[in-house]
């Protein structure tokens, strides 16, 4: 503590500056920035020093106002001690009144307040105020005007750490940052005249926002995503200048946002853009940059980042952040290795331009770009570093609990109005949505209100409304469910390739080597949910054609209840040249890592490699692929089977495919006459004495027949009339004898109906 004589100070500039002025040699600006008053008044005032060499020593320099604010008078002495702000001291808000320093000078002149709000926080940055406190503020041309600090509130820093838990308190005094938000009142009987919106500063004003409320911001599911992007790209914007040279930090510049569409990366951009409460967002799409004429994508580009240029060489540290919302950015920021666009170079001078200005020579720290892409493997590696995107932040498919969230979102307004019936459970149909997008589960919201309006409307009368629907409306469980069965099918969701006709008679369970495959399969996606691996579990079903591999495989899919399960097929490929094929391959693995659990089904992996007996030739690009893809290691989190099915194993093996499965099951084709008698009960095509006569016939031959020949077979002979069923029966099995599949008995004598059966 230092007595010190109060004086005027030493120039009309150094009053302006609302800082007491000190000599250096009483205290060293390096030590003590602020300091605190003490006079015959109970409280002290808290004060920013300047040090000026006009100023005698022991001597403190006091304006006019500053003198009347405080009490004291000049050659009083005062006590003055060192202050250092604490935790919860920088300011989030000030509210000052204003009027004009010299009445009888008003005017009408306009005071945009947003203009007046940006020389507020740049001149008096880093420094102290009070409530109650009284300042000369210069603006536009020496217009000087007189304010008086109403209210102010601080951020509490030491919960930043916590999930978006920033906190807004009320203090009495604080200190001035670049992201303070300044509201400008007018005084009671000024003729001031104030325009504008008043905000201030306000890049990270938002995030602190005492309703901090994801439901009211309209995004659902994505609590941790959200609270890792304000970790990384925001937290160091809440501090002032000072802390962040002292730790030597640099912002973050850049956002990326990945994801599957629909799952909310543009909502999350344009959410930011609003609760940032800074400069009017810039959000452009990535095609509406390219432009035909030679130079002008560049100069798109540069456009976006000139306002921001112009005020950081204005206001340097003190500029407000620039946010820059870029969608569709894979379109023009691809690889500048892998990709060309006709020989122009365009797409190259795009990405170069855009890295010089987000990280080149002259760098600027008050610009924040949001990216966004379906396609991040697309994207530059060179924009991908840290200094330029490098927060990059996975939006993915919502869990359960923010299914809930999306739903709850959706279906506000209509438990607002009691347009929900009661039976609708959203956590239940959360349960029921899984791997749906955001935009998939808004998407069956308006399907189910679809449905429960059409109720109301009269096909008879041209489309006419009851005119009692708007009071008898109401959304109900079976209107949710309905649109879950008929109209909202998610992309990640099992697949729609009609699975359930490859089972529609069920699965004949003609002997135990079924069961036994069928418990394999169970134990295998048991061991899938359960177990923490990096790699697919893989399992190939090879057997003869026709013994029902394809049923089989599906059967395992379907009672595996995986959310995700494709089926990759010969038949969806059809036409596709190898580039496509592996493609489209590699996309069904793709989609299956974006779902926790995943199951693909490839189908007839012979015919996806073009194999041919003739030749022999086959596609060594497509076998290639299946390799890379079948020992694709998987993220953490992600689990995935793989069911495979062929019915050329022999063929398969010295192209290393079958080696690539964990498992390979053997499937078989029907060996003795109980399996035929036990098919034949089962599918219920020929009654009881048929059958035994069938199976008098047959007697203890041995049969290789498989499943799938054997019912058509069977399906063919009943619809001739019921007396010449069975000998149509076996007369087809004896036409497949005559394929090479069948032979006569070793007798040698022409019984038609006794046959063996037997594997090449």
């Amino acid at each position: 503590m230092v007595q010190m004589k109060v004086a005027k100070c030493p120039s009309d500039a150094l009053s302006l500056t609302n800082c007491l002025i000190v000599n250096e040699n009483d205290f060293s600006p390096e030590r003590v920035k602020h300091v605190e008053v003490r006079t015959n008044a109970p409280q002290g005032y808290v004060f920013t020093i300047k040090v000026s060499e006009d100023m005698s020593p022991g001597s403190v320099g006091f304006s006019l106002v500053q003198r009347k604010w405080a009490g004291v008078q000049l050659n009083s002495f005062v006590d003055v001690i060192p202050f250092r702000f604490g935790e919860g001291s920088f300011l989030s808000n000030v509210t000052v009144e204003a009027d004009f320093l010299q009445k009888a000078r008003g005017n009408n002149d306009a005071y945009d307040t947003n203009k007046m709000a940006e020389d507020f926080t740049h001149q008096f940055l880093d420094q102290a105020f009070s409530v109650g406190q009284q300042a000369v503020f210069s603006f536009q041309d020496k217009k000087y005007l007189v304010f008086v600090v109403k209210s102010m509130e601080a951020v509490l820093l030491s919960l930043l750490n916590i999930m978006c838990c920033c906190i807004l308190i009320n203090v009495s005094m604080g200190m001035i940052t670049r992201n303070t938000q300044v509201l400008f009142e007018r005084a009671e009987g000024s003729v001031l005249n104030l325009t504008g919106t008043a905000k201030g500063k306000a890049a990270t004003q938002s995030i602190i926002s005492r309703d901090w409320d994801f439901t009211k911001l309209g995004i659902g599911g994505l609590d941790k995503e959200f609270s890792n992007i304000i970790r990384r790209a925001f937290a160091t914007r809440l501090f002032p200048p000072e802390v962040v040279d002292k730790l030597g930090l640099r912002h973050v510049k850049g956002i990326l946002l990945y994801g599957p569409p629909g799952t909310g990366k543009t909502l999350m951009a344009r959410q930011i853009g609003k609760m940032l409460n800074t400069r009017e967002p810039k959000i452009i799409s990535g095609p509406e940059v390219l432009n035909k004429y030679v130079g002008e994508s560049e100069a798109n580009i540069r456009k976006l980042f000139a306002e921001a240029e112009e005020e950081q060489r204005k206001f340097s540290d003190s500029s407000g952040l620039h946010l820059i919302i870029f969608d569709e950015f894979d379109a023009v920021c691809k690889s500048r290795y892998m990709y060309n666009s006709g020989g122009t170079g365009v797409q190259d001078s795009v990405v170069n331009q855009l890295l010089a200005k987000i990280d080149g020579v002259e760098q600027l720290n008050n610009v924040l770009l949001i990216g966004m892409t379906n396609r991040r493997d697309l994207i530059d590696d060179a924009l991908l570093r840290p200094g330029r995107l490098e927060v990059q932040v996975e939006i993915g498919l919502p869990d359960e609990a923010g299914r809930v969230q999306i739903l709850e979102i959706h279906t506000a307004k209509m438990r607002e109005n009691n347009l929900l019936a009661p039976d609708v459970d959203l956590a239940d149909l959360a349960v029921q949505t899984k791997n749906f997008t955001g935009a998939e589960i808004e998407g069956l919201v308006r399907a189910a209100q679809s449905t429960a309006m059409n109720r109301f409307i009269q096909l008879k009368n041209n489309f006419e409304i009851d005119p009692e629907a708007v009071e008898k409306i109401l959304i109900r469980r079976e209107d949710f469910y309905h649109a879950l069965e008929h109209d909202i099918k998610p992309a990640f969701g099992p697949a729609d390739d009609n699975l359930d006709l490859y089972v529609a008679n069920g699965i004949v369970r003609w002997g135990n080597e079924i069961q036994r495959i069928l418990d394999d399969g169970r134990l295998l996606l048991q061991q899938t949910r359960a177990q923490d691996i990096t790699s697919p579990i893989t399992v190939l079903l090879e057997g003869p054609v026709g013994c029902g591999k394809t049923a089989l495989a599906v059967q395992m899919a379907l009672m595996s209840d995986f959310p995700f399960i494709k089926m990759c097929t010969p038949e969806n490929m059809i036409g596709f040249i190898e580039s496509a094929k592996c493609q489209t391959i590699k996309k069904i693995f793709d989609d299956a890592d974006k779902s926790e659990l995943s199951c693909i089904i490839v189908d007839d992996i012979e015919r996806l490699l073009d194999y041919v007996a003739i030749g022999p030739r086959f596609s060594n690009a497509v076998l290639q692929a299946l390799l890379v893809l079948l020992k694709k290691k998987l993220r953490k989190g992600r689990k995935l089977i793989v069911i495979g099915t062929t019915s050329c194993r022999d063929v398969l093996e010295p192209m290393g495919i079958v080696q690539a499965f964990n498992t390979v099951i053997h499937v078989p084709r029907l060996s003795v006459v109980e399996h035929l008698r036990q098919v034949l009960q089962e599918v219920k095509l020929f009654d009881e004495r048929e059958i035994k006569l069938i199976e008098d016939i047959i007697g203890q031959r041995r049969l290789f027949v498989g499943i799938k020949k054997l019912l058509m077979m069977a399906e063919m002979a009943v619809q001739t009339n019921k007396r010449d069923r069975v000998d149509k029966f076996v007369s087809l099995l004896e036409d497949e004898q005559w394929r090479g599949r069948f032979i006569l008995n070793p007798s040698g004598k022409s019984q038609v109906c006794k046959i063996i059966l037997f594997s090449s």
